[in-house]
């Protein structure tokens, strides 16, 4: 199966068959689609090792990190979708569906609510204290009634430079850069370079200094 198009395919899963409906975003380590079955929504997760200029995940099954990955975020209390399925036979995870605001779309539409910044900086510090890092990339993260959710299982060991404040709340500040390259797909719209992974900054440092001195 053509994982870059899979909408309208069915897959067995342990819950039964699903229909892939939506396509919901590809990043570094796979390509998510919103699935359907009689009982509900879900999110499908098709493992991807296409290389990353600036990541590695070297030689390991991608979707037994995802499985150490989320036990470990749910244990320290982050909020993450219940994992459902993983399939390492054919690559892919099934998990539960947040629905809600993806924090993309609030940048962009300049809704994003200092209930919802304050709470992604708490998760942040939980993070720091057991030395782990998470993608705070803004796609990664949906609001459900008012309650924040990292809908990604990805995370890293920590380093200052790509924790919160050093690098992904740059993203969440870039109202105008994410709304063209989500357009566009060019990331020379929120990134210093083209294979840096390095988010522009100049621009925003006021309000970036404003929320960690209000929430960090």
């Amino acid at each position: 199966m053509d994982i870059t198009n899979a909408i309208g395919k069915r897959i067995t899963t342990k819950l039964g068959e699903v229909v892939i409906r939506k396509f919901l975003g590809k990043g570094k380590s796979g390509y998510s689609y919103l699935a359907e079955s009689n009982d509900g929504k879900y999110v499908i997760k098709f493992m991807h090792y296409e290389p990353c200029a600036y990541y590695s995940f070297g030689d390991a099954n991608k979707v037994e990190l995802e499985v150490e990955a989320f036990e470990k975020l749910a244990s320290l209390g982050i909020k993450v979708p219940r994992l459902i399925e993983a399939n390492a036979e054919h690559n892919y995870l099934l998990k539960e569906y947040i629905e809600g605001d993806l924090v993309t779309e609030l940048v962009i539409a300049g809704s994003l609510t200092d209930a919802c910044v304050k709470q992604v900086f708490e998760m942040a510090q939980a993070l720091k204290e057991a030395e782990l890092n998470i993608d705070y990339f803004p796609d990664n993260f949906v609001v459900m009634h008012n309650v924040l959710y990292y809908v990604d299982y990805e995370y890293n060991q920590y380093a200052p430079n790509w924790d919160l404040s050093n690098w992904g709340i740059y993203y969440w500040a870039n109202a105008l850069g994410m709304k063209k390259y989500r357009e566009t797909k060019d990331v020379l719209y929120i990134n210093q370079s083209a294979d840096s992974g390095l988010p522009i900054k100049q621009p925003f440092e006021d309000m970036v200094k404003n929320w960690c001195e209000s929430f960090g």
